[in-house]
């Protein structure tokens, strides 16, 4: 790891041999750096206790100069973030980091120029897609669920070969269908996600599904899953027909976890997916496969593990890979138990390892015995440059800590696995403290080019509103924290602490 004086001055000089511009306001940020990027700016004492009754500049004086929403990040660690605001649908531009200064761009330009009826996104802030994903060419991808003013719908992909400054858009297909089941569209697309070493020349791999059928299940219909690899001729983005995975997909709930359902090499890609199961299966079947870009087939298709409980989407698995090649799949889970597993041998979906059960307990109750039962939810998931596995999860606990004097409450959690196969306990990183029961933290992870990690979080309990206005009012209490230790340790992001990533990946060459 380089220090981070000599990094923020190494950069500087670069800037001024290239002949960039150099602004006082530039040198005074980075001297900034030299002498702040080096301790926290916002230490937190974990777990963070939110407290409903204040808000996050009240309780902990975090009032950031960025979008609140997860970042991404290009191959020079210069991050992007994509606007929301506290409703799970709405989205409006981009905010790019330029001479350390957020610089916003349009999204919603491009789409009124190819649907003049566009009326509004639709679960834009986090409930279908939230983030901005990039090639190693330093194109940029983001995926928008959109509807007309007739009330049809559209999945539409923006691209933009000028950092973000300008977007074109593609319509992809299966757009704007509502899913079967009880009402809750979770849409119908998905954009691969960076989450360390899926990084390719190419653009990311999409997924798309069809609902064609109910299924019994609360949280389940039966779709047909597709993918396809976008490719350029010339600088025109083209979506090539789509390949069929299966035609018993459950369906992918990208509200919370937001782990990746691919991760690509050129040539390949390789996906986790879950299917509806039949009465007399042990779970929710979760499978792998691998996607090769040149004959756009299929191969390597593998039931790998039954996660529970059955026929829910919740369960949504994700895939990662590491720096040998080695590929590991995390099953999700609702309210039970994430499994892991490891590929045999790079680079191949052939062979697993047997799943093995990361955690044990933590939700003891009445007459049950520790370790009691095990209740996971919503899988974040990222791969350190060192090859350590980060997970984020949602945990049902009781009767293990002395918070609410051993009732049911719900933490936002962190487990990390090291390189010998053994995970940590379950970390606390955030929880209410004012209110026991159930929480939604609509948690997505993130990892930079440097190997440091971004956790966007929020807190949400359906009973602060009405039914009718728990959609515009999805995301309080939203805060970005950064971890610089692999997990560890925890602080609230800075618009330092990007800049200190920039010149982290620039003194590394």
């Amino acid at each position: 790891m380089v220090e981070p004086h000599s990094a923020v001055r190494g950069w500087a000089q670069r800037r001024v041999r290239r002949g960039l511009r150099f602004s006082v306001a530039s040198l005074l940020v980075a001297l900034g750096c030299l002498f702040l990027c080096t301790g926290p700016a916002l230490a937190l004492d974990l777990p963070v206790r939110v407290d409903t009754r204040l808000s996050t500049a009240e309780q902990f004086g975090y009032r950031p100069d960025y979008e609140l929403n997860i970042p991404s990040f290009d191959v020079a660690n210069h991050p992007t973030i994509r606007s929301r605001t506290v409703s799970q649908h709405i989205t409006a531009y981009s905010a790019r980091l330029i001479d350390d200064a957020w610089v916003r761009s349009s999204l919603l330009g491009a789409v009124r120029a190819a649907y003049p009826s566009f009326a509004a996104t639709v679960h834009a802030g986090g409930f279908v897609s939230e983030r901005i994903e990039f090639d190693d060419l330093g194109r940029a991808y983001t995926l928008l669920d959109i509807r007309l003013k007739n009330g049809t719908r559209r999945n539409v992909l923006l691209y933009s070969l000028d950092g973000c400054t300008t977007w074109r858009l593609v319509t992809l297909p299966f757009g704007g269908k509502r899913v079967y089941f009880d009402g809750r569209d979770r849409g119908t697309a998905a954009l691969e996600q960076y989450a360390g070493y899926n990084t390719s020349p190419d653009p990311p791999l999409l997924a798309v599904w069809r609902p064609v059928a109910d299924w019994p299940g609360s949280f389940a219909c039966r779709n047909e899953l597709y993918v396809l690899k976008p490719f350029y001729e010339g600088d025109r983005l083209v979506l090539p027909a789509p390949a069929l995975v299966t035609r018993r997909f459950v369906g992918l709930c990208a509200a919370a976890g937001g782990a990746s359902f691919a991760a690509s090499v050129p040539g390949t890609s390789f996906l986790v997916y879950a299917r509806v199961s039949s009465s007399d299966d042990a779970g929710t079947p979760t499978c792998v496969a691998a996607f090769d870009h040149a004959s756009a087939t299929i191969t390597q298709r593998r039931l790998l593990a039954y996660a529970r409980p059955r026929n829910d989407h919740h369960v949504t698995p994700g895939i990662v890979r590491d720096g040998d090649g080695y590929l590991h799949v995390l099953t999700g889970a609702h309210q039970s138990a994430f499994y892991h597993l490891q590929s045999a041998n790079p680079l191949d979906a052939s062979a697993w390892s047997a799943p093995t059960q990361v955690l044990h307990g933590g939700f003891v109750r009445g007459e049950m015995e520790p370790p009691g039962r095990t209740c996971q939810t919503y899988l974040s998931l990222a791969c350190l440059p060192d090859g350590r596995l980060v997970i984020v999860y949602r945990q049902r606990r009781a009767g293990v800590d002395r918070a609410f004097g051993g009732r049911s409450y719900d933490a936002l959690c962190c487990q990390v696995r090291s390189t010998d196969g053994t995970w940590s306990a379950p970390r606390r990183l955030v929880f209410c403290r004012n209110r026991a029961g159930y929480a939604q933290y609509f948690q997505k992870l993130t990892v930079d080019r440097a190997g440091r990690l971004y956790l966007m979080l929020s807190y949400f309990n359906p009973h602060d509103w009405p039914k009718s206005q728990r959609a515009a009012h999805r995301y309080h209490h939203r805060m970005l924290l950064i971890s610089k230790d692999g997990g560890q340790g925890w602080e609230f992001a800075t618009t330092l602490d990007f800049i200190e990533g920039i010149a982290l990946v620039a003194a590394a060459g």
